[in-house]
């Protein structure tokens, strides 16, 4: 009888084992951002001019490597373009009369660009950045360099 259980406890635990070698592995998740290596950049809807210099920037930085399949990638950077309508919003050009940028958004509309970090692994969003679309210096700039902060916080911070 003793030995019966034994047996059937082996059998348990070699089942087991085996069923846990069959399985498959989860893709290695990057617990910070200093374990990312790859990026991929993906534009929701934004104009792809921008987009062009949001690549360009993010190449210059050098931090990751830009691969263009997301599976390939540990780290998404979606690029999207929101337009919304606030009739609130006071029109720029009433406030600064004698500065007329090339383009300005229709008065009570809003033109917003967002930038979020996205784990492929996961698909777990880890930060987002937004601007205005005229917004100075370019936007794709000003994505990047508030990309650069919040990530650099984050590293200090251990997070």
């Amino acid at each position: 009888m003793f030995r019966r259980r034994l047996t059937f406890i082996a059998f348990l635990l070699l089942a087991t084992v085996a069923a846990a070698q069959d399985a498959p592995q989860a893709p290695s998740v990057p617990k910070h951002f200093s374990d990312i290596r790859t990026v991929c950049l993906i534009n929701t809807n934004a104009d792809l001019d921008v987009f062009d210099k949001l690549r360009a920037q993010v190449q210059e930085w050098g931090r990751w490597t830009i691969v263009e399949q997301p599976e390939q990638a540990d780290l998404l950077l979606v690029l999207s373009q929101n337009r919304e309508t606030d009739f609130s919003a006071t029109h720029p050009r009433e406030i600064f009369e004698l500065y007329a940028p090339p383009r300005w958004p229709a008065a009570g509309e809003l033109d917003a660009l967002t930038l979020a970090a996205v784990d492929r692994a996961t698909d777990r969003r880890l930060l987002t950045v937004s601007c205005a679309r005229h917004h100075f210096p370019p936007a794709s700039d000003w994505l990047v360099s508030r990309l650069r902060k919040k990530i650099a916080k984050r590293e200090k911070s251990g997070k």
